[in-house]
């Protein structure tokens, strides 16, 4: 078994960002496509990966159904390339009128190989349109791609709302940050007098972030400008032909500001990692990663169980181990290494055991021969007890 890898196609994407709902029908392709663009608009270099394999709409809105071609290195692909921007989609290689008829497995796997085939290159931004719902795609991604985090489209009815918030819990307990929730369709402005009217009524969204915490990114408002760009493949925030200076073109660059500074701030918050695995395998009784800054730690199978940090494992109030550690399986190993955000490897191991978060501090920590901080002083926080301490290769 190998473990898992650096995406090797993602190795230059700077930000990757999951665009989500709970539900179908709020426009989330449109809001993706649109805010990729105003990002490029404002000097980014920006990548969008359609990952609804069932339903892709991205060639549409793009208006393009070139398909990808082959890169340098053996079985990668370049994306297709429209308004400045990157794009892979599955509509690509199956057409408008061609149905995917796809279990759940094979359409993971797509998704798979856009993330790790796919030759992005150096990106600033790489925005993930995703599948209505909370399924195997959904998860695939988040255990997959290095998420800086998520944005949740709404529309403002409180049903939407509802459902929605489904979508925001589910990266709430894979723990990838919330970046902000958009309501889309918040308002209609007319064309012709410029009032104001609420159809779908409005506030949703920004009421949900409120009592949830999280930012709020902005409002989209029913624009006669929006569904017209989509049918032509010219979307309002293209540029040349396009009208970035319509009412809803203006909300994707305002909203786009923000989604940045909210990167921004994320990023910030998680530069205290100061180490990040290069490289993951799992082979020879031993998960051996090899870290950004040269080293390579090397942890047996059973002390890596031993140490697992989970709420089953070690009480969250006292700190005590729940679980004895000389009871685990002497056999014991890592079916599969899932990546966990930007800070943590997740361990689903062959004794049937899931739940623990190992996150790249931690895993520093349990390394002995791993080098201190120059600024770190005193005894490791998270230092194992000998018993779960994994033991140096001779």
């Amino acid at each position: 078994m190998s473990g898992v890898e650096v995406q090797s196609g993602m190795s230059q994407v700077k930000n990757a960002i999951a665009i989500a709902s709970g539900k179908g029908g709020v426009g989330k392709s449109t809001v993706a496509a649109n805010l990729a663009l105003a990002l490029s608009r404002g000097g980014s270099r920006v990548g969008l990966m359609d990952a609804d394999i069932y339903g892709p709409s991205i060639p549409t809105l793009l208006g393009s159904n070139q398909p990808p071609r082959p890169g340098e290195g053996e079985g990668t692909l370049l994306p297709t390339e429209k308004f400045g921007i990157k794009f892979i989609s599955m509509g690509l290689f199956t057409g408008r009128e061609t149905p995917v008829i796809w279990r759940g497995p094979m359409a993971t796997k797509m998704i798979q190989q856009f993330l790790a085939q796919v030759a992005w290159g150096a990106l600033d931004y790489l925005l993930v349109d995703l599948p209505p719902g909370t399924g195997d795609v959904q998860l695939t991604l988040t255990q997959s791609a290095p998420l800086v985090g998520a944005v949740i489209v709404t529309t403002p009815q409180d049903v939407a709302v509802g459902v929605t918030l489904r979508g925001l819990r589910m990266f709430e307990q894979v723990q990838v940050p919330i970046l902000g929730i958009i309501e889309n369709m918040s308002t209609f402005i007319c064309p012709h007098c410029s009032q104001e009217t609420q159809i779908f009524r409005h506030g949703g969204g920004k009421r949900a972030a409120e009592e949830l915490g999280v930012p709020f990114l902005g409002e989209v408002p029913l624009d006669p400008a929006l569904p017209t760009s989509g049918d032509s493949g010219v979307p309002v925030v293209a540029g040349e032909g396009a009208s970035p200076e319509t009412p809803s073109g203006k909300a994707f660059l305002q909203i786009a500001g923000k989604l940045v500074e909210e990167v921004g701030r994320i990023n910030e918050m998680t530069g205290s990692v100061r180490h990040r695995p290069e490289e993951v395998k799992s082979e020879n009784g031993m998960v051996e990663i090899r870290w950004s800054d040269g080293h390579v730690s090397r942890y047996p199978f059973r002390a890596l169980r031993q140490a697992c940090p989970c709420a089953l494992c070690v009480d969250e109030w006292t700190g005590q181990r729940r679980t004895d550690p000389e009871r685990i399986l002497q056999s014991v190993r890592p079916m599969e290494i899932r990546r966990v955000g930007r800070y943590a490897l997740q361990f689903v191991w062959s004794d049937m055991h899931s739940s623990g978060i190992y996150t790249y501090d931690l895993l520093r920590s349990l390394d002995p021969t791993a080098p201190r901080d120059a600024s770190s002083s005193g005894p490791r926080p998270s230092d194992p007890s000998p018993s779960t301490r994994p033991e140096k290769r001779p």
